[in-house]
Formats: structure tokens, C-alpha cells, sequence
């Protein structure tokens, strides 16, 4: 097993590269108390002290997790804030806010977008029902829900089955992927990381869905296919990476901790007349082939000793460097685009409340998908401002007279992640 704790290890990447920084907006139907949500979110947070942690270095130089007493910074303002430094209280959680949006920032090292529910769902509901709503708290955390060891789980990778896939979905690597964006926005000095909101209603797209052989992801990537080979007609191939949850593969179906791999999807221009329902079947076909418990059991066993390699490393340079150049996170197939859907989000008593939801992480071409009750809510990230991509996506949505409604281009402004050795 790993030396340490098990959700330290990303940190080792975030030091040269800052892919691991989430920032989730939650959208409220009224403007936000700034001075109630501050004590709120205070008093939420304490019911997750596995996330009241600061980052140092041992005397082996291995980032280490320590407890920390301090509150949970509550600040005003769309802004980009600083993890893990004085401005957080060492933290690697913290809450900014405007008008009537709540940002949750955070580091990806101890959760994705399922586990970052937990803890903003109880924080709505600790501000809301302090603001005197009588909020249903079914399905929430509070601060007087015991901590499960089902909600702390990690794999036991020493007891894991072993078995073998049937069958690997296998194809050429070779893929569009949008370089040149990333160099065209390098060059301009007023270029944008940001994304647009989209909101699709929940009931249209999942009879659509159901109507063409579909689920949301499978849509989704078929869409993304048909904005593509519009934009791009003359390339021959194009990739799409879907994230995939497998917790429950490995024997942690409740924990916060985040365990995603990737599944990949190959389209090529000879399908780009093809209905909508015919690319869903052939992505869902190969979705099915990647979703294998089997790959999942590889996969975690990939991860883990990849972290023994890290700890066998000396010194924290040493480290860093082995972690950037042997990642099987981000170490996957180049691809065209990527997909990443939290999932159904049971919001009960605090669906009234919500107007919406949107995950923001690093990548381009990247789109995350969250839920509220009445609708599904889609953040476009793109690096480009001349609106090339989404001008097609949304052109795709209308010709399969799939309803939505789209904001303009906005800063995603994540958090930086600051760690140890600060003089770097």
C-alpha cells in the first residue's frame, strides 16, 4: 500500500500544473445574505473534517495532510482566490460569493463533483434553514449526521477481485485535438478561459434521450461529434473521453473520495450524416465495453502503484517530477472533447430554491453537466472567444429540436492551488 494519505497524492501534480482546481456555481432564486452565509458555511463545514486539512511537507519531503481548527473563509466576490495559503486559512476549501450565485472552490485531490456534493448541499440547507426556511433535510448531511466509514471508504486494493474483461474496445489513437487553441489564446493578451451556461429541461432531453436510444452522456457525445465535423470538415477522426464514476466498482459506492477514469468514444467523417439515434447506439455500445468492473479493478491497481513509485522517490522535486510524467490521470488519449456528468443529485427540500448548477474545472472543449430538478445545466468550457464551437452545438441542439437556453461567454476565474515550498 501507499505511504499516505490517500488523497494527498494529486498534490504532487498540482505543484507543477494547476489541473486539479474545481470550482462549482450554485445559482439561487434569491440574492444571497452574505453575512448569514458566512456563519452557515462555517458551521456546515464542520460536519467534513476530513476536508479541514493544510498541506506540509515531512521530513521526508512527502506532502502530508494535518487538521486544522481554523473556519472555512467565506468571501464576497466573483474573484479568484488562493487555496492553501493565509487567505483560506491554509485550507483547500472556500466559499466566494455575488448577487445571487454561491462558488464553491476547492482542490480536485479530495473529491470530484459527487463527493463536492455532500458538502454543498449541506451548506445550502444550514443557510437556508438559518434564514428560516423549513427546509426537508432527507438526503442531506448536517451537522448532526453521524460520519459513516462508508462515507470515508477507500478501495482495499489488496483484496480486490481479480478477473479478467471481456473483450477490450480497442481502435486508433489518432485524434483531432484542438491545439491550436490553446496557442491562439496564449497569444492574446485579453484571451478568456471561460464557458457558457446552458440549460436544457430535464423532461425534454430525457425523452429525447429515450426517444433515440440514449442516455444523457451518449447524447451529449453525438452532439459534440455533430458540432465538430461542422467545424472542423477536414479532419478524419475525432475522440471523445466520458468520465466514468467506477466507486462503486471498487467497493466505495458512498465515499467523497473522487475515483473517475475515462472511457473513449472514436468518430470518424464517414458517420457524419448519421441520425442522431444511430451515434448514440454505437457510443452506448462502447460505453458498455469500458464499463466492465474488470477495467475498474485495473485501473485502481494502476493508481495505486503509481503512488508506491511516488513514495520510493527522494525529495519533493523528485516527486513532483515523477508524478507530472507518470499521472494515469491525465495521461489519457488525446481527444477532441471531453464529458463529465455528476449524475442524478437527489436535491429534495432544496430544489425550490435552485435556478442552477455548474461545475468548472480545467480543460477545453470541456463540458460538465449538473442537474437541479427541473433542468439539466451544461458549462461549455472553451478557451476561444470567437464563439466557434458553441455557435455549432447550439445549431446541432435546434436541428434536433432539443429545447435550451444559453448565457454568453463567461470567466470560469478557478481557484489557484498553492502548496508547500512557498518560495517556488
Amino acid at each position: 500500500m501507499a505511504k499516505y494519505d490517500f488523497d494527498s497524492y494529486t498534490l504532487y501534480e498540482i505543484k507543477k500544473r494547476n489541473v486539479y482546481s474545481v470550482r462549482i456555481r450554485v445559482v439561487l432564486k434569491n440574492a444571497i445574505d452574505g453575512e448569514a452565509l458566512k456563519t452557515s458555511a462555517v458551521k456546515a463545514y464542520k460536519r467534513f473534517p476530513y476536508y479541514s486539512r493544510t498541506v506540509s511537507l515531512n521530513e521526508d519531503e512527502a506532502y502530508i495532510l494535518e487538521p486544522c481548527d481554523k473556519p472555512l473563509v467565506v468571501s464576497m466576490g466573483n474573484k479568484v482566490i488562493k487555496l492553501g495559503t493565509d487567505e483560506t486559512n491554509g485550507l483547500l476549501f472556500a466559499i466566494t460569493y455575488d448577487n445571487n450565485n454561491i462558488y464553491f472552490n476547492f482542490a480536485h485531490n479530495f473529491c470530484g463533483g459527487c463527493g463536492a456534493m455532500l458538502w454543498i448541499k449541506a451548506t445550502l440547507w444550514q443557510y437556508l434553514t438559518d434564514l428560516g426556511y423549513d427546509v426537508d433535510k432527507t438526503g442531506i448531511l448536517t451537522i448532526d449526521t453521524p460520519i459513516t466509514l462508508k462515507e470515508q471508504a477507500e478501495p482495499d486494493v489488496e483484496h480486490m477481485p481479480v478477473g479478467n474483461p471481456v473483450g477490450n474496445f480497442d481502435f486508433p489513437k489518432d485524434s483531432f485535438t484542438p491545439l491550436n487553441d490553446y496557442f491562439e489564446s496564449m497569444r492574446d493578451p485579453n484571451g478568456i478561459d471561460g464557458y457558457y451556461p446552458i440549460k436544457i429541461p430535464k423532461k425534454n432531453l430525457m425523452k429525447y434521450a429515450r426517444d433515440n436510444d440514449g442516455s444523457p452522456n451518449s447524447i451529449l457525445s453525438a452532439l459534440l461529434f455533430k458540432m465538430h465535423i461542422k467545424v472542423r470538415p477536414d479532419e478524419n477522426r475525432f475522440i471523445g473521453g466520458i468520465a466514468n464514476n467506477y466507486r462503486e466498482d471498487v467497493g466505495c459506492p458512498e465515499t467523497y473520495r473522487d475515483m473517475v477514469r475515462q472511457m473513449y468514444v472514436q468518430y470518424d467523417k464517414r458517420m457524419k450524416d448519421w441520425p442522431v439515434e444511430k451515434l448514440s447506439t454505437i457510443t452506448r455500445s462502447r460505453m458498455y465495453v469500458q464499463m466492465q468492473p474488470e477495467l475498474s479493478w485495473e485501473k485502481i491497481r494502476e493508481v495505486e502503484a503509481f503512488r508506491r513509485q511516488i513514495d520510493k522517490q527522494n525529495g519533493i522535486d523528485n516527486k513532483v517530477t515523477y508524478a507530472v510524467d507518470n499521472s494515469p490521470t491525465t495521461h489519457g488519449i488525446p481527444s477532441a472533447f471531453h464529458i463529465s456528468y455528476v449524475g442524478k443529485i437527489a436535491w429534495g427540500g432544496l430544489a425550490p430554491f435552485l435556478d442552477g448548477v455548474y461545475s468548472l474545472t480545467m480543460g477545453h472543449l470541456m463540458v460538465e453537466v449538473n442537474a437541479t430538478e427541473e433542468d439539466f445545466c451544461f458549462s461549455f468550457q472553451t478557451v476561444r472567444r470567437d464563439g466557434m464551437y458553441i455557435k455549432e452545438f447550439l445549431e446541432a441542439l435546434e436541428e434536433e429540436g432539443i429545447a435550451y437556453s444559453a448565457g454568453s461567454l463567461e470567466e470560469k476565474k478557478l481557484p489557484e492551488i498553492i502548496l508547500p515550498p512557498f518560495n517556488d
